[in-house]
């Protein structure tokens, strides 16, 4: 888990009990989160939110005695920097304030645990990039590469475990296809760029592929045929772009 390994601890400020009942319990079955406390409306919420400090804060943006903004506006400079404050509310209208108010991100309602775990997937993702990195001197050339999924879980992957990868266009991320048929979801920042630096037994084959060349076992008919037990995979199809490339890394074997 982040934060030294304890959960993350999270407050609710919706003046819909329902709403605060549905959050809650998508948060504390499907992720590390307790919660810090919850309030139904803003006012009663500052002080509790400055008392307890939260590592992340859900407001609904239409509540009677204040707004979500106005809310966020009040404990903008009695919180922690590294606080971060979703606006949960069912009127997308309130997208561009959200933004001018700096808000970490933004959930509609009602939302579903797919919602969240994306949610929180970008959450993961945001604490881990303010770890310092390690000196380019001392790793010149990456041999893992460092998963987070949405039970903020850190997996760390070798790369000669790594069959290829592929770009996911629905989820608009890049995926590692493992020796063992295991699939996982690279950080949302991740990039051809980024993947092909992890080590140079990663060739691209496709704007949409990237293979290790370790397992081909064959280039057939503009296809890469990969090692067992994933000799069966059809998808690798190489482009004429990246050909010559696959070729010299394959005959240079």
């Amino acid at each position: 888990m982040t934060n030294g390994n304890r959960p993350i601890r999270a407050y609710i400020v919706d003046d819909n009990v329902e709403a605060i009942e549905v959050l809650q319990r998508i948060l504390e079955a499907n992720h590390p989160v307790e919660m810090a406390g919850t309030a139904n409306d803003g006012l009663t919420a500052i002080d509790q939110v400055v008392a307890l400090q939260p590592d992340i804060i859900f407001t609904d943006v239409e509540m009677p005695s204040m707004t979500g903004i106005e809310f966020c506006r009040a404990i903008r400079n009695e919180v922690s920097p590294d606080t971060k404050v979703v606006f949960y509310t069912g009127h997308d209208k309130y997208m561009i304030d959200a933004l001018r108010q700096q808000a970490f991100d933004f959930l509609l309602k009602p939302c579903s645990p797919e919602d969240v775990a994306m949610l929180m997937m970008r959450y993961y993702e945001n604490k881990l990039s303010t770890v310092p990195a390690l000196s380019a001197a001392a790793i010149p050339r990456h041999q893992s590469i460092l998963v987070v999924n949405a039970m903020s879980e850190h997996i760390v992957l070798q790369a000669p475990d790594i069959a290829f990868f592929r770009f996911n266009a629905d989820r608009k991320l890049w995926e590692a296809v493992c020796c063992n048929g295991d699939t996982y979801s690279l950080r949302t920042r991740t990039n051809s760029d980024v993947i092909l630096d992890y080590s140079t037994d990663f060739v691209q084959i496709h704007k949409r592929y990237i293979v290790n060349v370790l397992h081909v076992k064959m280039i057939q008919n503009s296809l890469c045929i990969l090692n067992e037990p994933l000799q069966d995979i059809d998808e690798l199809k190489v482009s004429k772009n990246f050909k010559r490339s696959l070729l010299d890394a394959f005959y240079a074997l």
